[in-house]
C-alpha cells in the first residue's frame, strides 16, 4: 500500500435512500485495488469521528435474530477477526488474519439487518472505509459508500409566529411540515385551514393554504394582522388535528421594543459540525429565527484562515433586513479549567484570537488581549460548570464578558443538581430513549455554575442555545451527539431588527433563554427592564423597597415559578396554567440582604426568574442588580 489516497473501486450501496428511523437492510460492497497484508484492520464506520456524529444504532457480528446483524463476505475468501464497536463510534473492525495478506482487487461486500437509521436527514451521508496498516498509519480514502438519509412520514406541524406585534402591522406565519424527529417533509401535498383565536373571542378561520411538493415541507404566509391589543395565537387543522402557533402578544402603536429570537452557538463542517454552512444559515432561516450566526472552533487544524474568511463571507450573504447575522467562534483551550467561550465582535475584520497560540493560550492571556477591542467584542462561557470544559471564574472582565449560556445541550449550568436542578449538566449520550445504551452521568465542577459568579457580583445576563453540530435547527426533542437534552434558544428586547440593535441589546443584556419553547417574558424591577443595573444613588428608594414585576405568556403550561434573590428563592408559586403575573413588593431593607462585590467597592442585590414549563422545560429572564458604591 502506498501513502496516497486510495480509490475505491465498484462502490454500491442499496438502498441508496433509507428514511429517517426506520429499520432497514442494507448492501455494501466495493473493491480495493491495493494489497492489504496480515494484521491491516479494516473498519466500517457508521458513526464517528469530527464530522461523522448521528444517531445510528445496531450493528453487530454475533447473532443473526437480532438487530443489526452484519454479514461480511469476502471475495476471494479470506480470514477476518471481527470487533464490534459502539458508544460515541459506531463500527465493525475486521483485523486481516490471512497469513498471505488479502491480495489486490478484493471485493467486499457487507450486508446489514434491521439497523435503525439514524434521526437526521442528511444527502450523501457517509459508511466511512479505515484502512490501518500494521504499522498503525491510516489510508486516506477518497470515496467513501454514501446514501441519502430522507425524512419520515408526516408526524405533526409547526407553526411560528412573531412572539410581540403591533395592532395593524403586517406580519407573516411560518408552517413547516415535520416528521417525528423534527424534519422538514419536502413531498408533502394538501390543503390546510387556519385559525386565529384570542383570549376574548371564539376561534375564527383566517384561510386555507395549498401545499405542494415543490413547497419542500415549508411556507411562509403573508399578510396577517391584529386588531386589538391582547394574547393571540393560530391553529393550523388538518385530519382534524389542531397544531397551535407560538403565543403572540398584540401591543399598542406606541411600543417600542419587540421580541427577537436567535440561535448564535453551532457549528458546521468548517469546525466538526456535519452540516455545509449555507445549509446551516437556511435552516437558522427555515426555523423561524429573526437572528443567528455560527461559532467555528478557534483551533487552526480545524478551521483554517481560508474557512473563516468563507464563514465571514456567507455570514454578510444572509444578513438581511428579516435575518440578522453576527460573526463569532468557539475559543477553547480544552479540559484545563479555561473553559469554552463564544466570542463574537460587531466587527467581522478583527483578528481570531487562537487558544493553540501561546499567546492566547490562557483565559486569561485572552482577556487580556481583548480588552483592547472593547465595545467590539462580546465574550459568551459556554457549559460553565461541566467537567470537562469548566469555567474558572478567577479570570474574568465584566467589560467585555456580560452574558453566560445558560443552558445548551449539555444542560443547565445554573445551580448543581443536589440543590434541584431537574436538567444538571451531562456528559455525552449516545443515541435517545430506549435506544441507547450509555447515558452519559451528572459531571459538575463546583464553583463554577452560573449562580457561583452572581454570588461574586459579576453582571452577566442569560442566554441559550445549542452547541449543535448538525445544523438541522430545530432539532427536536433531543441532541443526537453532545448532551441528552435539546437545544435550547435566546430572546432578545431590541427595538428593531438590525445588527446594530441586537449588538447594543446583548451589550445590556436585554436578552434571556429558553430550552425551546418560544415563551415571552417581561421581568421588571421598580420600572427598570431585566438587564439593567440601578445604581441607588440615583434610586435611594430601592434601597428600602422594590416592587417586581413579572409576566409570562407561555406556549406550554407553566407548572412553576420561583423569583430569585441573591441566588436564594424568595417567591415560589406552584401553578397549572399558560399566563402568569406578579406584581410583589420587596420590602426587606437592602442593607439587610446585600452582598459584597468581590472586586469592587460595592454591594449588591439581584432579581431573576426561574421559570419550570411542562415536559421538563425551563426558561430564565436575565438578572436585574440594585449596586451601592462604598
Amino acid at each position: 500500500m502506498n501513502a496516497k489516497n486510495l480509490e475505491l473501486k465498484e462502490v454500491t450501496v442499496i438502498p441508496e435512500k433509507l428514511p429517517v428511523r426506520t429499520y432497514t437492510n442494507l448492501s455494501i460492497s466495493f473493491k480495493i485495488d491495493a494489497f492489504l497484508p496480515i494484521n491491516t484492520i479494516i473498519s466500517l464506520r457508521v458513526r464517528g469521528g469530527r464530522k461523522n456524529k448521528n444517531d445510528w444504532y445496531y450493528i453487530q457480528p454475533f447473532d443473526r435474530s437480532q438487530r443489526g446483524y452484519i454479514d461480511l463476505n469476502i471475495k476471494p475468501s479470506a480470514k477476518v477477526i471481527p470487533i464490534q464497536i459502539t458508544g460515541k463510534e459506531l463500527a465493525m473492525k475486521y483485523i486481516i488474519c490471512e497469513k498471505n495478506g488479502i491480495k489486490e482487487g478484493t471485493t467486499f461486500h457487507f450486508k446489514i439487518y434491521n439497523t435503525l437509521v439514524q434521526s437526521l436527514v442528511e444527502s450523501n451521508k457517509k459508511f466511512e472505509i479505515l484502512i490501518k496498516k500494521p504499522n498503525n498509519e491510516l489510508l486516506p480514502i477518497n470515496n467513501h459508500p454514501k446514501v441519502d438519509i430522507v425524512s419520515g412520514l408526516f408526524d405533526h406541524i409547526t407553526v411560528i409566529s412573531p412572539s410581540i406585534v403591533k395592532n395593524n402591522e403586517k406580519f407573516n406565519l411560518r408552517i413547516r411540515i415535520e416528521d417525528k424527529s423534527c424534519n422538514l417533509v419536502h413531498d408533502f401535498s394538501d390543503e390546510l385551514e387556519i385559525f386565529q383565536i384570542s383570549n376574548s373571542s371564539s376561534k375564527e378561520r383566517i384561510r386555507i393554504v395549498k401545499f405542494s411538493e415543490n413547497d419542500y415541507g415549508i411556507r411562509l404566509e403573508s399578510d396577517f394582522s391584529l386588531q386589538k391589543p391582547e394574547i393571540y395565537h393560530f391553529e393550523v387543522s388538518y385530519r382534524n388535528q389542531y397544531y397551535k402557533s407560538n403565543p403572540i402578544l398584540c401591543v399598542n402603536e406606541n411600543e417600542t421594543n419587540k421580541l427577537y429570537w436567535g440561535y448564535i452557538h453551532g457549528h458546521t463542517n468548517k469546525s466538526d459540525g456535519i452540516r455545509d454552512p449555507m445549509v446551516y444559515f437556511q435552516n437558522l432561516v427555515n426555523a423561524g429565527l429573526d437572528f443567528g450566526t455560527t461559532t467555528e472552533h478557534d483551533h487552526i487544524w480545524e478551521t483554517s484562515d481560508v474557512d473563516f474568511e468563507e464563514l465571514r463571507r456567507i455570514n454578510e450573504q444572509f444578513n438581511t433586513q428579516h435575518f440578522i447575522t453576527l460573526f463569532g467562534y468557539e475559543w477553547g483551550y480544552w479540559y484545563t479549567g479555561y473553559g469554552d467561550i463564544c466570542i463574537y465582535t460587531s466587527d467581522p475584520t478583527l483578528p481570531i484570537l487562537r487558544s493553540d497560540t501561546n499567546k492566547y493560550n490562557s483565559t486569561e492571556k485572552l482577556i487580556k488581549n481583548l480588552r483592547a477591542y472593547k465595545d467590539k467584542v462580546l465574550l459568551i462561557a459556554h457549559h460553565t460548570a461541566l467537567r470537562p470544559g469548566y469555567r474558572n471564574w478567577d479570570y474574568f472582565d465584566n467589560t467585555i464578558e456580560k452574558l453566560v449560556e445558560i443552558y445548551s445541550t449539555w444542560g443547565n449550568q445554573e445551580y448543581p443538581h443536589n440543590e434541584g436542578n431537574p436538567i444538571p449538566p451531562r456528559y455525552k449520550l449516545f443515541g435517545h430513549g430506549i435506544f441507547a445504551p450509555k447515558k452519559g452521568p451528572i459531571i459538575e465542577k463546583k464553583g463554577s455554575f452560573v449562580q457561583d459568579a452572581l454570588n461574586r457580583g459579576y453582571k452577566l445576563g442569560f442566554t441559550a442555545g445549542g452547541d449543535d453540530h448538525f445544523g438541522i435547527y430545530p432539532s427536536g426533542p433531543f441532541n443526537p451527539d453532545n448532551g441528552i437534552y435539546p437545544s435550547g434558544v435566546m430572546a432578545i428586547w431590541a427595538s428593531e431588527l438590525s445588527r446594530e440593535s441586537i449588538w447594543v441589546a446583548l451589550n445590556n443584556r436585554r436578552c434571556y433563554g429558553t430550552t425551546g419553547p418560544r415563551v415571552i417574558i417581561e421581568f421588571e424591577v421598580d420600572e427598570f427592564l431585566s438587564g439593567e443595573i440601578i445604581d441607588s444613588n440615583d434610586f435611594p428608594t430601592t434601597l428600602q423597597n422594590r416592587t417586581i414585576k413579572l409576566r409570562i405568556i407561555s406556549p406550554l403550561n407553566i407548572e412553576k415559578v420561583e423569583i430569585l434573590r441573591n441566588n436564594d428563592i424568595f417567591k415560589s408559586q406552584i401553578l397549572n396554567s399558560s399566563i402568569f403575573e406578579i406584581n410583589y413588593l420587596d420590602t426587606v431593607p437592602f442593607t439587610e440582604i446585600s452582598q459584597l462585590h468581590q472586586d469592587k467597592n460595592e454591594k449588591f442585590i439581584f432579581y431573576y426568574p426561574r421559570i419550570y414549563l411542562s415536559n421538563n422545560n425551563m426558561a430564565w429572564a436575565s438578572p436585574i442588580w440594585i449596586i451601592k458604591k462604598i
